[in-house]
């Protein structure tokens, strides 16, 4: 039995793994039983027990409990002077140390203990190198340092504890550091705290705005009563109500987005869905973006959104479409605009009077019209009814009202002069300005009235925002509305001789501006101008194939001219000012025709100044948009030419960076390649397997081609991006200075060579018309006549294939000026008094439908035909008729011919002949001017024939008719105008041929018999009382009523 060893108090006892010891911060702080390994093999007793291996924690609470209940704890396992040297016997391999499932997975190969070991020598190591000094222990004394350096030698595990904490700290403020070694650099060592996020605003959907729709929000505010589309992407996009509308007047589809309803168009078809809203009477503006993405890629605002903002304003009176466009309308479909001032002038009710003030504007030709005149006011029922028919209208365009608040004479008056003074001012720079002098154009100004100068203020400032104030710059076009030169046609006038359209389906066929517009017919009338002048054929051949000079001018002038319509206008124009040679005298033209020789001394006038023009850029680019390189002279725009030399300084630099790359891939043929829109790529085949440089960025990669771009290429693409974008903004700003120059040097002698072939277009089609068979030359008098041979309807002539029967009429010149007309329903008396009211066409110098025609020039043809009546204004038929007839009879002067079709028959019978009665005979003694009266009153007829026979004359429509067997009539119509009186209407006979049954016209047959002789014994009743009145007078001792009686008399029975 060998001798029992000495107590060694570092000895372990097995007694002592079954002791109950106090709860270690081990213990404490993971809440598991604590570690009681059992050594069995030390016999050692200088042998100590191992380290246990201490898991710090980051709660710096928890960490100083464990520390000091490890100092309470330690027993004599912890004495001091023991060594820091551990062995590792064979038992330690088969130590049991419970472990969490969860860690067990991710546990390393390696032994706890030497895991431990290993992390304890690196925090020695980093902490012996101050690495993780925080600053509080930067000087120490040579002595503290010895001391120190002892006491690391000693396993003092107080002491390890107690610096537990801070090591582990250090150790992860390490660990951060190394992670974020490739972060870049900050301009202050200071950490700074993330920015607070802002606060969202949330929808109506419940989702937060985004930046767009933020944007979008702030410029429909801004823009308020206007259909806006947005430019996002490739496409045109409308949000909340503009969708709506889009969606229905468009037929597209709109959907919710996030926050707003929207609706989208292609940008492609842009000018097509534009053009349907404005017919709808919208104010479409265009939002765009005013940055590119190469310029803002190199600004400061690379990482927010696109700025956007309205760029374009149009309605439909000042839409000045393109040129050669697809859906290209005609000029005549395109809707003025008219400013209209009031002012009033005092007045009670009906007789409160108003001062009018109007200005009407073509933006499409640049006509401008302006007039002054007095008015009755306009009641609000009356603009009520006005604002709903500009808003229910079936025309092509509807009529768009805006009101806005009138300016004060001074005001307006400061600003139009200074709108003309700041024109005037830059058109004095040019040397070749050709537009009026600052001092003309005020005088001129100030001779408007005062209203008129107030609608031109505001007519220029609403043009300003279109961008077509241009338009108003050249007074000298301007023209006074009562100073025209041709004959009145109200409204009524131009809807019942249907001038400019049928009144069965709207159309222009059918009307007369269908038989006389024949401008676009391509065969000759050189044959009707009598002259041998062999200008006349090249003059017709000038016109033909030429563009719309007149819309293209206004573009010019409005700065919205593509180089693309510049190729097509000026060419244009210079085949004009060369088709004839420059001449002196008027005389040496060598036609007959005013009119014609000056138009053939005006055209030369345009050659030096086309030519020039001509001379500064090339025709050929121009045609393919190219507003850089399109001009011939680089000392021109100098800014352009700069721009242009840059890039191609950074061209060449790129092909010098390919002869490296091709080095680099080992490929001497390489070249850049072009890739959805990418230049300058490097594109490898898969099957070459080379090697690229890893800085190269792959841009796309497909089964046969890897394309790339390096690091140094892609700096000179964006480089280059960016001098395209600076060159297309520069270009863009070169060519509207040059159109800005054809506008201020040129825009008069265009404009008045413009004007002058209309005048000759016209002149050609109205020689086409004459040249067919059956058209006459109408001469003009001074003496008071209207004499029409032979005269035909030229619209039905043209329509029908059966011929038209000629009729003839003599008014004035020793015979009545008024006729009244009567006859048989359907006999064509409606349509011979238009064919004598269109042959007044011989006032715009065209040859009529008839044998030979002799008038006197008319002021105006008042024509009052048809019934209807208008329930939005609360009239009735016969309501309408009165009032169009009191505007007859306040329109009417001596000189003008007034049509009266079946006046009176919208009432009673006796009131409708009254009414018929006293305004006929009111044009007969009071105005005294040619009428034309149809009726079905035949007591009125013989009546007032009676009464003037020497100013009215009754005629009547031909017809013969025929009593068959069983007692029905049938009448044959002739369609010829007679004189004499037609005692009957017919209008059973009419019935019939409408197919009314035949029981029903038997009944109104007998009836009509019945009413037929009450009415002749009434009458003759009624004349045998008078005739034994005026007897009884006669035998009356009275002689003065006796003669009296005796006068009446006589005159009844004549």
């Amino acid at each position: 039995m060998s001798k029992a060893k000495p107590n060694n108090p570092e000895q372990l006892r097995i007694s002592s793994f079954f002791s109950q010891p106090g709860p270690s911060s081990r213990s404490q702080a993971t809440g598991r039983r604590p570690r009681s390994p059992i050594d069995l093999t030390g016999d050692d007793a200088e042998e100590t027990q191992p380290k246990r291996r201490k898991i710090s924690s980051n709660a710096e609470d928890a960490s100083s409990s464990r520390i000091s209940q490890d100092q309470v704890h330690a027993g004599p396992s912890s004495s001091t002077g023991s060594s820091n040297k551990h062995s590792f016997g064979a038992a330690d391999k088969y130590r049991f140390e419970p472990a969490s499932p969860a860690k067990e997975k991710g546990r390393s190969h390696i032994p706890g203990s030497v895991q431990s070991q290993r992390k304890e020598r690196i925090r020695k190591i980093l902490d012996d190198r101050n690495l993780f000094h925080d600053g509080s222990d930067d000087t120490v004394p040579a002595d503290a340092e010895q001391d120190h350096e002892d006491d690391a030698q000693e396993p003092d595990e107080d002491k390890n504890d107690d610096n537990g904490i801070q090591t582990q700290s250090s150790f992860e403020d390490t660990l951060a550091f190394f992670a974020n070694a490739k972060a870049k650099p900050k301009a202050t060592q200071r950490v700074k705290a993330p920015p607070a996020k802002k606060a969202q605003e949330i929808g109506p959907s419940g989702l937060p705005f985004t930046p767009l729709e933020l944007q979008i929000r702030e410029l429909k505010r801004q823009h308020s009563g206007t259909i806006l589309m947005f430019e996002v992407g490739y496409k045109l996009r409308f949000f909340g109500d503009d969708a709506t509308i889009a969606a229905k007047d468009l037929g597209i589809v709109a959907f919710q987005n996030r926050n707003f309803l929207t609706a989208s168009i292609p940008v492609h078809r842009r000018d097509v869905h534009l053009k349907k809203l404005l017919a709808q009477g919208h104010k479409v503006g265009l939002v765009e973006q005013t940055e590119t993405a190469a310029l803002k890629k190199a600004g400061d605002t690379r990482n927010e959104l696109f700025a956007r903002k309205l760029t374009r304003l149009y309605t439909a009176a000042t839409y000045v479409d393109q040129l050669g466009s697809v859906d290209d309308t005609d000029l005549s479909t395109v809707p003025p605009l008219m400013c209209i001032v009031e002012e009033l002038l005092g007045g009670m009710g009906a007789d409160e009077r108003v001062s009018i003030s109007m200005i009407a504007i073509s933006a499409s030709t640049g006509d401008v019209t302006w007039d002054q005149f007095e008015e009755t006011k306009i009641s609000k029922s009356t603009q009520k009814m006005l604002t709903y028919f500009a808003s229910h209208s079936t025309a092509e365009h509807r009529t768009r009202l805006e009101h806005c608040h009138t300016l004060t004479y001074t005001d307006a008056f400061s600003y139009v002069s200074k709108f003309y003074s700041d024109h005037a001012n830059s058109a004095s720079a040019s040397q070749d300005s050709q537009q009026s002098a600052p001092g003309e154009l005020m005088g001129a100004i100030s001779n408007f009235p005062k209203q008129v100068v107030i609608a031109l203020a505001h007519c220029i400032k609403y043009l300003s925002e279109f961008e077509v104030a241009g338009t108003l710059l050249e007074i000298r076009f301007f023209s006074k509305f009562t100073e025209r030169t041709h004959m009145l046609l109200n409204g009524n006038t131009i809807t019942n001789l249907e001038i400019y359209h049928n009144e069965t389906d709207f159309k222009t066929k059918g009307s007369l501006l269908w038989i006389l517009n024949r401008a676009t017919t391509k065969f000759g009338a050189q044959e009707i101008l009598e002259t041998p002048s062999p200008k006349l054929p090249v003059l017709r051949q000038l016109l033909r194939g030429l563009p719309d000079l007149a819309r293209g001018l206004c573009r010019i002038q409005y700065g919205k001219c593509t180089p693309q319509e510049l190729a097509l206008l000026l060419p244009a124009f210079n085949k004009i000012a060369s088709a004839f040679n420059p001449i002196d005298r008027l005389s040496e033209a060598g036609f007959r025709s005013p009119l014609l020789n000056d138009v053939i001394c005006t055209l030369p006038k345009l050659k030096d100044p086309v030519q020039d023009l001509l001379g500064v850029f090339s025709l050929k680019a121009a045609a393919e948009g190219k507003k850089d390189s399109m001009w011939t002279d680089p000392d021109k725009f100098p800014d352009l030419d700069g721009i242009l030399a840059s890039i191609q300084v950074v061209e060449s630099e790129l092909v010098d960076e390919l002869k490296q790359i091709r080095k680099v891939v080992k490929k001497p043929a390489l070249q850049y390649s072009t890739w959805n829109g990418e230049d300058y790529l490097i594109e490898i085949k898969r099957s070459e397997n080379r090697e690229v440089p890893v800085t190269w960025s792959l841009i796309s990669s497909t089964k046969i081609f890897r394309r790339y771009r390096p690091p140094e290429v892609r700096a000179k693409v964006e480089q280059r991006a960016q001098l395209l974008e600076a060159l297309d903004n520069e270009a863009n700003r070169a060519f509207l200075s040059f159109l800005s120059e054809i506008s201020r040097r040129h825009y008069g002698i265009l404009r008045d060579c413009v004007n002058k072939l209309a005048v000759v277009d016209c002149l050609l089609s109205l020689a086409l018309v004459a040249v067919q068979d059956g058209y006459a030359r109408p001469s003009f008098c001074d003496e008071d006549t209207l004499e029409i041979v032979d005269g035909r309807h030229p619209m039905v002539e043209a329509l029908r294939d059966e011929p038209f029967v000629p009729n003839s009429v003599f008014m004035g010149r020793g015979r009545p000026k008024n006729k009244i007309i009567t006859g048989p329903n359907m006999g064509g008396k409606s349509s011979a008094v238009r064919m004598i009211a269109l042959s007044q066409m011989a006032q715009i110098g065209s040859y009529v439908p008839a044998k030979s025609m002799r008038l006197t020039v008319h002021d105006g043809i008042l024509v009052r035909m048809g019934a209807s009546d208008e329930l939005a204004r609360g009239r009735s038929t016969f309501m309408v008729e009165m009032q169009e007839t009191s505007d007859i009879l306040h329109l009417s002067t001596s000189k003008t011919l007034v049509i009266l079709d079946e006046l009176g028959r919208g009432t009673s019978t006796f009131d409708g002949m009254a009414v018929a009665s006293a305004v006929l005979q009111h044009l007969v003694q009071h105005t005294a001017c040619r009428t034309l009266f149809i009726t079905h009153y035949p007591q009125v007829a013989t009546d007032l024939e009676r009464r003037f026979p020497a100013d009215i004359q009754n005629m009547h429509m031909g017809f013969i008719e025929d009593t068959r067997i069983n007692g029905t009539r049938e009448v044959a119509f002739l369609y010829k105008l007679s004189e004499g009186l037609a005692a009957e209407s017919f209008g059973i006979e009419c019935a019939r041929l409408a197919g009314v049954p035949d029981v029903v016209l038997q009944i109104a047959i007998n009836h009509s018999e019945k009413l037929k002789q009450t009415i002749e014994q009434r009458i003759r009743t009624s004349k045998t009382r008078k005739y034994m009145r005026l007897l009884e007078q006669v035998v009356s001792p009275s002689p003065d009523l006796a003669r009296q009686a005796l006068q009446n008399l006589r005159s009844t029975f004549e």
